[in-house]
């Protein structure tokens, strides 16, 4: 029977109950695509071997290789109907040059299916073996956008883009405080080490009409997203994206949730005013 290797057992009491095998199929894959089979002693080639005992290595041809590997990153993982895995991994190339090191700006990406057997193991500490060599496969599609609910385009001067003005402001360089923006009892502190210098908000869209005019009656909610451009102290220019909970009080609207990366879709009910999100996890 193969070999597996048996990951420490956790502190918590909390039991795992289904072990994901992402994290070993990445490392895997990063191993086994800088391995050789004839340096079977190799560091590397140990390692590929305690997690793919029976899986063959790659053959090199002692030429240098025309690309060079940057990183694995395993981006999808599916449990099959036996009870194994399947990761798919990327992985980034750099073409070889003359220079002494690989340009990362004319990289590639190619993907690799992983299949991999788990269990929990003893106390949740999770077990994995990969069973077979990896396979070459195309990228994942394109997964088709739904329509976004906060479809009306707010004006660049009204009541609720000036604001959002002033508080990426303070959010995103530090230029003013950020609490002044928020609703009581939602706390979030500013983003540190970016370098940005300025921020300009380039369109707000909003999922009600209340937040189109007039500030409504305090209380009121509505859901907005904001695309924001941030240069830095270089000159470059990000584009980034935000969605916010808003609520209205004292003639104005304030910052009830920021919720990056995470957009409540049509029919959810907004985050609760003691609760701030960012990138999906709570704060």
């Amino acid at each position: 029977m193969p070999a597996t290797v048996t990951q420490p057992q956790p502190t918590s009491s909390t039991t795992v109950r289904s072990a994901d095998p992402a994290g070993v199929a990445e490392l895997f894959t990063d191993l086994w695509l800088r391995s050789d089979r004839a340096d079977e002693q190799s560091g590397t080639a140990q390692a590929a071997h305690a997690l793919a005992p029976e899986v063959p290595l790659p053959q090199r041809s002692g030429k240098a290789a025309q690309q060079v590997l940057l990183r694995t990153t395993a981006v999808r993982s599916v449990r099959l109907s036996d009870g194994s895995w399947s990761v798919i991994v990327a992985a980034q190339y750099a073409p070889r040059t003359a220079a002494a090191s690989p340009d990362p700006s004319d990289a590639v990406v190619r993907y690799f299916a992983v299949p991999v057997l788990s269990s929990d193991g003893a106390g949740g500490a999770g077990a994995f073996t990969v069973r077979a060599a990896p396979a070459e496969v195309s990228g994942p599609a394109v997964a088709p956008i739904p329509e976004a609910p906060t479809d009306r385009i707010l004006p660049g001067n009204g009541l609720v883009a000036t604001p959002l003005r002033e508080f990426f402001a303070a959010y995103l360089t530090g230029v003013g405080e950020v609490d002044r923006y928020l609703s009581p009892g939602t706390t979030l502190a500013p983003v540190r080490g970016s370098g940005y210098t300025a921020v300009t908000v380039d369109q707000v869209s909003a999922d009600t009409e209340a937040a189109d005019g007039p500030v409504p009656e305090d209380g009121r909610r509505a859901r907005v997203r904001a695309q924001v451009t941030a240069t830095d102290a270089s000159g470059d220019r990000w584009p980034l994206a935000y969605d916010l909970s808003l609520t209205a009080r004292d003639g104005r609207w304030e910052v009830t949730a920021l919720d990056a990366g995470a957009p409540t879709l049509a029919g959810q009910d907004s985050p609760t005013p003691t609760t701030t999100t960012t990138g999906g996890e709570s704060r």
